[in-house]
């Protein structure tokens, strides 16, 4: 039997055993779900950025805040 992530989505409310279980299923999932630019990554960021990018400037990194776009 399947279950509907979208379910748990809505459920999340950052409590310790539903950290724990993201935790799990974070451990679970092949390495390239978790890269910054696959493609439920990039689907999910589509309105501003969970983890914004650091970017070069002239004087180092900053984190570009995703409401300049």
């Amino acid at each position: 039997m399947k279950v509907n992530l979208w379910k748990f989505f809505e459920a999340y409310e950052g409590k310790p055993h539903q950290l724990a279980a993201v935790h799990l299923l974070q451990d679970t999932l092949p390495p390239e779900f978790l890269e910054k630019f696959s493609d439920w990554v990039t689907c999910f960021e589509v309105d501003g950025e969970v983890e914004p990018i650091p970017e070069y400037t002239h004087k180092g990194y900053y984190v570009r805040d995703p409401n300049d776009i």
